[in-house]
């Protein structure tokens, strides 16, 4: 028996087959580009989704002896990215991306409005990617796609629908648009008048891991699936990360290290703070998964690493002695701003301690730390809030590195639990597939049999009393650098 996990991203999409014992019997791959343009537009040909999710399917199918022992699907996606279609679910635009920042004007004038109201309702404070301002700038400034439009859907929306035939969106991706209320899991009216949309405009919102349907005839053939089949309400991309990590119970926490480096921290109940941690809605009935986002962590080193001309080995393997050399070096990763839990972009990367006999090792090692105290910061305030945080699921990129593995979990102090397969997107979807079909009967069974560790990493004792008192410095530090960043701009 066979379960397929589909992750719709931001830059490709990736299919997996899994069997019932967790064996990843196929992969495929295909890659798209995104529109960036003037005042902040990227945007997205939604086309390329589905060409992306046949391509990929049918590219793991190859490796499939018999077909007809797969039964299931279910699907992972990028969040937040919205789609104008008419009503034969025909795009009238491109899709506007999650990325798509064009809306400032309009969401100063819903924050001015509604302030924190919508953090409240939402579970995210106001920002120009998500659908209210987006909504907005749309009626004003592209008034007949606007007026035209008959539903404004998502990613997952739209793929759902090219599957069977059904509208359909789930409460993780509904919250990203910030149409949605965490408490009633239903369009909320006051976040829908922020918009200026009607609910006749958006999809049935369904529970994660619901039965959509079974796949359409013309869908089956293009897939080289069988029409049989059945598809499964799937999740954001975070959410499905977590289920393919095994963070699937209160108290667990995701660390997804990509571009954009993720905490998901579960609980019992949705947590509001006053720095916005964004509570939303888990996969698992009655939990909640809160996110906390560090907006320049993978991209910093991205940066470094193109600067320097080397790999990502490279700068590993040099760092790796630097520990002592790279003491008094404090590197702010602030590229895109000072995100999470500070949220002050006006304050940029920096570096402090520099010193003549340092070279681009030592500079590699401080990023490093410097994202890791970054995490740290956010740890404490989860922990403030009543996490008891001892261990992190982590995956991602930072996660094949040992030495940026080994930094995080010294500079944290806490245990780190690597999956052994790096897909957990795609595994998180294969996991709502196997079972909504029933083949398990929750989650955490799920989980406990097609999820595996390679390694887990202990804090080394004397590696964690250096970080702590160069974290001590670190957070002062930024005091300082806050003040001049504010004193520049006034």
């Amino acid at each position: 028996m066979y379960f397929v996990g589909t992750d719709v991203g931001t830059t490709g999409t990736k299919t997996i087959i899994m069997d019932e014992n967790g064996k990843l019997c196929g992969k495929g791959y295909m890659e798209y580009e995104l529109k960036a343009g003037k005042g902040g537009k990227v945007e997205q040909d939604a086309n390329d989704w589905w060409k992306a999710v046949v391509y990929s399917v049918k590219e793991a199918v190859k490796t499939i002896p018999d077909k007809k022992n797969i039964v299931a699907m279910s699907l992972s996606t990028q969040g937040g990215t919205t789609l104008p279609v008419d009503e034969n679910f025909t795009p009238l635009s491109d899709a506007y991306t999650w990325m798509d920042s064009r809306a400032t004007k309009e969401n100063d004038e819903i924050r001015q409005k509604y302030g924190e109201d919508i953090y409240h309702i939402s579970g995210w404070r106001c920002d120009p990617s998500f659908d209210p301002p987006k909504m907005r700038w749309m009626a004003e400034n592209e008034p007949e796609i606007f007026n035209k439009a008959a539903n404004f859907v998502s990613t997952v929306e739209y793929v759902n629908y090219k599957l069977t035939g059904r509208n359909v969106t789930d409460p993780s991706n509904a919250a990203m648009r910030q149409l949605i209320s965490v408490e009633t899991k239903d369009w909320n009216d006051v976040l829908l008048e922020a918009a200026g949309l009607t609910r006749d405009r958006l999809p049935e919102c369904l529970p994660t891991g619901a039965f959509v349907g079974t796949l359409t005839k013309e869908a089956a053939a293009e897939l080289s699936l069988p029409k049989t089949v059945k598809v499964y309400n799937g999740a954001h991309d975070q959410y499905c990360a977590s289920l393919g990590c095994g963070a699937v119970n209160p108290g667990d926490m995701l660390l997804s290290t990509g571009t954009t480096w993720v905490i998901l921290g579960i609980s019992e109940a949705p947590l509001f703070t006053k720095s916005h941690i964004a509570p939303g809605v888990h996969p698992v009935e009655g939990l909640y998964g809160n996110i906390a986002s560090l907006n320049s962590a993978g991209s910093a080193l991205k940066f470094y690493k193109n600067i320097t001309g080397e790999d990502y080995n490279i700068l590993d393997d040099g760092a790796a002695d630097r520990m002592d050399s790279a003491e008094n070096i404090m590197f702010y990763p602030y590229f895109a701003g000072s995100g999470f839990p500070h949220h002050i972009p006006a304050v940029k990367a920096c570096c402090m301690g520099l010193e003549l006999m340092h070279d681009k090792y030592d500079l590699a090692r401080a990023l490093m730390e410097g994202i890791a105290f970054e995490t740290r910061e956010t740890l404490n305030e989860f922990a403030a809030h009543g996490s008891d945080i001892k261990k992190l699921k982590m995956v991602g990129g930072a996660a094949k590195s040992d030495l940026w593995s080994q930094i995080t979990c010294d500079a944290t102090g806490c245990e780190l639990h690597i999956p052994a397969e790096k897909d957990t997107c795609c595994i998180g979807a294969a996991i709502l597939a196997a079972t909504g079909y029933g083949y398990f009967s929750n989650y955490s069974e799920a989980c406990e049999k097609l999820v595996h560790y390679s390694k887990v990493l202990k804090p080394n004792p004397t590696a964690v009393e250096f970080y702590n008192k160069k974290f001590d410095r670190y957070h002062k530090g930024y005091e300082h650098i806050k003040a001049f960043f504010l004193d520049t701009k006034e």
